[in-house]
């Protein structure tokens, strides 16, 4: 480990952490609260930092009976509120709840999340056991429940949500809009792609810690930013990895859209959150009904 390295990477992701934790009263969160959504802070020390997000719940009014919680990999005032929130709206909008996960290793830029790569430890580790906390302080407020947790991220935060699904056996349900899959594939690392630790960050290395899960992809025909192959690979490789154990084919869905760049359709985050939210609708019932 580089140690100036490593401290560079933290003052920077100190900088840009404060800008990602915007309260739940902030004026961005005012479309939420126009619609009754209820909007709560959440804030938890995990390690050695702090951990600020927000939950959203629809109206009581509308609440489901026994809802799902989405947590959606990324900063809330970008996924919670209008152009980005499609993901989200598409929950609320049913009556389930919804809670993000700010990333500043990885949100504020990719060079820095990079750096962390190269400084070590792998900087996803910290990512998986911050998720973890979240999902505990919102399973312990009886926001949620085990069994009907949905997992989601785009594009580099599609990475992550596999990643935590792959260490975390109680997520079975999740999916990735335009997801990386192989950082070699960026430009960002391009002077770094033959590094061996870039190398072991590879999605379809943790296929078999992926399997018997339900996931959603969908990615453009030429999505030349996460590359398109690389993600088909992936999908190959999590087929591979259940038909080696007996699992259905039909847990994995790939949609290779007409999109072009690194993009995707509103129809396709509303099919893909579809089968999401059914998939945790028709898991075997676990415990009590979250209020």
């Amino acid at each position: 480990m580089n140690p100036h390295l490593l401290l560079i990477v933290l003052i920077a992701v100190g900088l840009v952490s404060a800008s990602f934790a915007q309260p739940a009263s902030d004026v961005t969160y005012e479309p939420l609260r126009a619609q009754g959504v209820e909007c709560t802070d959440i804030s938890l020390k995990v390690g050695d930092h702090q951990v600020n997000t927000i939950i959203a719940s629809p109206p009581k009014e509308k609440l489901h009976a026994d809802p799902v919680l989405l947590l959606v990999i990324g900063r809330a005032n970008y996924h919670l509120v209008p152009p980005y929130n499609q993901p989200a709206q598409f929950f609320l909008d049913r009556g389930h709840r919804v809670v993000c996960l700010t990333v500043p290793k990885i949100e504020s830029s990719l060079e820095i999340f990079r750096d962390a790569v190269l400084a070590g430890p792998d900087p996803v580790e910290s990512t998986i056991a911050d998720a973890q906390a979240v999902l505990k302080r919102c399973i312990d407020k009886k926001w949620a429940r085990p069994g009907r947790i949905v997992v989601v991220g785009v594009s580099r935060n599609g990475y992550l949500a596999f990643r935590l699904m792959a260490a975390d056996k109680t997520l079975n349900i999740g999916g990735g809009f335009v997801p990386v899959t192989d950082w070699r594939d960026l430009s960002e690392f391009k002077e770094q792609r033959d590094l061996p630790e870039v190398a072991e960050l590879r999605i379809a290395n943790y296929a078999e810690q992926l399997a018997g899960k339900t996931i959603f992809m969908t990615i453009g025909h030429n999505d030349q930013r996460v590359n398109t192959l690389s993600c088909v690979r992936f999908f190959l490789d999590l087929n591979k990895a259940n038909q080696q154990r007996g699992y259905d084919a039909s847990l994995v869905t790939l949609f290779v859209t007409p999109d072009e760049d690194h993009s995707c359709g509103d129809e396709w985050y509303a099919r893909g959150m579809e089968i999401l939210l059914n998939a945790a609708l028709n898991q075997q019932q676990q415990g009590a009904s979250a209020p």
